[in-house]
C-alpha cells in the first residue's frame, strides 16, 4: 500500500515534531485515564456508601401522623412484596449524650439489631463490640466513632441520655461503629423496646426501613407502598436527588473537560500536518502529475494523523494505567470534612475508561487532520509541481 509508505516518510521527515505531536496525544490520554480512573472511583464509593448505608426506601408516617401504630402487619405486607429483601422498623428521637462534662446531640434509633443489620449491615461497620448487643435486655447504646471521639468515651463507659419529656437514663456502650459518613457523628443505636420507654411511647415507631435485591426498583416499589399503605414511602433515589444531580453535573463538565484537552493535542497534530502539506508541494504534484487520485492524497494525510494518534493512544494508555496503579497504591488523606466512606483519594481502573480514551482520541486526530488532508487532495497538480 504506497499511501501507507509515503505517509511513514512524511513522518520520518519531521521526527521533532512528529515526536512533540505523539507526546501531546499520549499526555492527553494519559491525564483523561486519571480523571475517569478518579470520576469512577469516587461515583463507585459515592453510589456505594449511599446505598449500603441507608435502607432503600424508608417508610414515614402519613401527614397529620407522629407514629405508625399496628407495624408489624406493615411489616408483613411488605415482606410479601416482590424483591423485597429485609424490613426492619425503628423508633427515632433526639436526644443529648452526656459523658462527665462534655455533652453532644444526636439522633437515637430504637432497633431490632438483626432486622436492623440486614437491612443497612451493620454489623460489617462495627470496629468494636457487637451490633448483636443490643438483643439483650437492659440500657445499652452503640454509637459512632468520632461520636465516641467527641464524647471521649470507649467499650464499657456508661453515657447518660437526655431527651425531651425523658427522664435521663444511663446507657452503657457496647459497640462502636464506623460508615465513614456523617452517621459516625450523630447516630446512636438503642434497643426498640427500651427505647420506646425511654420515650414513653408504646407499642409504635416512627419509620420503618426495607432493603430490596434491585436499588434501581426501589422508587417503583416506593410508590407501590405509598399507594398501598397510605404511608409516606421514601425511595433512597429521592431522598439522595441532589447528589444524584451533582454527580450528572459533574460528569458533564469532565466531559467538557475532556473535549478541550483531546482539542488542544488535535491542534498539535493538524500543524504538523499543515507544515508537511506545506512543504511537500511538489512531490504532492507530482504523484498527482503520475495518476494518483486525489482520494489517494487525502488517504495519505488521514494515515499520518491515525498512525500519529494512535501511536499517542498506546503510549498514552500505558502511562496512564502506570499513573492511575501509582496513585492507587498510595493512601492520600481526605479532608475529615469529606465523607461518603471515603478515606483515600478513590480510584478505580477500567478497560472502559481506556477504550473511551482512546477513541475519543482517535476520533479528535482524525478531525484534525481532515483539513491538511482535503486541502492536500485539491491542490492543483500543475501549480504545485511550479512551486518547487
Amino acid at each position: 500500500m504506497f499511501e501507507l509508505d509515503i505517509a511513514m516518510k512524511h513522518i520520518r521527515s519531521r521526527q521533532r515534531q512528529t515526536l512533540f505531536s505523539i507526546i501531546a496525544v499520549a499526555l492527553a490520554v494519559a491525564i483523561i485515564i486519571v480523571s475517569m480512573s478518579m470520576m469512577s472511583g469516587y461515583m463507585s464509593i459515592l453510589i456505594d456508601s449511599t446505598v449500603e448505608n441507608q435502607a432503600h426506601i424508608t417508610i414515614m408516617p402519613g401527614k397529620d401522623e407522629d407514629y405508625i401504630h399496628l407495624y408489624r402487619g406493615l411489616e408483613d405486607h411488605i415482606h410479601n412484596l416482590e424483591g423485597v429483601l429485609a424490613v426492619s422498623s425503628y423508633f427515632q428521637g433526639e436526644a443529648a449524650l452526656q459523658y462527665r462534662h462534655d455533652v453532644e446531640g444526636v439522633v437515637l434509633y430504637g432497633i431490632n439489631p438483626y432486622d436492623e443489620n440486614r437491612v443497612v449491615n451493620r454489623e460489617d461497620d462495627m470496629l468494636a463490640g457487637e451490633f448483636a448487643s443490643l438483643e439483650r435486655p437492659g440500657s445499652r447504646i452503640v454509637v459512632g466513632l468520632r461520636l465516641a471521639r467527641n464524647l471521649g468515651v470507649g467499650m464499657g463507659d456508661t453515657v447518660t441520655a437526655r431527651g425531651p419529656g425523658a427522664e435521663p437514663t444511663d446507657f452503657t456502650i457496647t459497640g462502636i461503629f464506623a460508615t465513614g459518613t456523617q452517621a459516625d457523628e450523630t447516630t446512636a443505636y438503642a434497643n426498640l423496646e427500651r427505647l420506646q420507654d425511654f420515650y414513653g411511647a408504646r407499642d409504635v415507631v416512627t419509620g420503618v426501613g426495607v432493603r430490596v435485591s434491585d436499588v434501581y426498583t426501589a422508587e417503583e416499589l416506593a410508590k407501590r407502598i405509598d399507594r398501598e399503605t397510605g404511608y409516606d414511602a421514601t425511595s433512597w433515589i429521592r431522598q439522595n436527588a441532589e447528589i444524584l444531580s451533582m454527580l450528572e453535573t459533574s460528569e458533564s463538565m469532565v466531559f467538557f473537560f475532556y473535549v478541550i484537552i483531546f482539542t488542544i493535542s488535535g491542534f498539535g497534530i493538524a500543524n504538523i500536518l499543515i507544515m508537511i502539506v506545506m512543504e511537500k508541494v511538489g512531490e504532492i504534484g507530482m504523484l498527482m502529475a503520475m495518476g494518483t487520485s486525489r482520494r489517494s492524497i487525502m488517504l495519505i494525510f488521514l494515515l499520518e494523523a491515525g498512525i500519529l494518534g494512535m501511536t499517542g493512544v498506546i503510549i498514552g494508555s500505558v502511562l496512564g494505567y502506570i499513573a492511575a496503579m501509582a496513585i492507587a497504591s498510595i493512601t492520600i488523606p481526605v479532608p475529615p470534612g469529606m465523607y461518603f466512606g471515603m478515606d483515600h483519594l478513590p480510584i478505580v481502573i477500567e478497560p472502559g475508561n481506556f477504550v473511551t480514551a482512546g477513541v475519543f482520541a482517535m476520533v479528535i486526530n482524525l478531525i484534525a487532520g481532515a483539513y491538511p488532508a482535503r486541502r492536500a487532495s485539491r491542490m492543483d497538480p500543475v501549480e504545485a509541481i511550479h512551486h518547487v
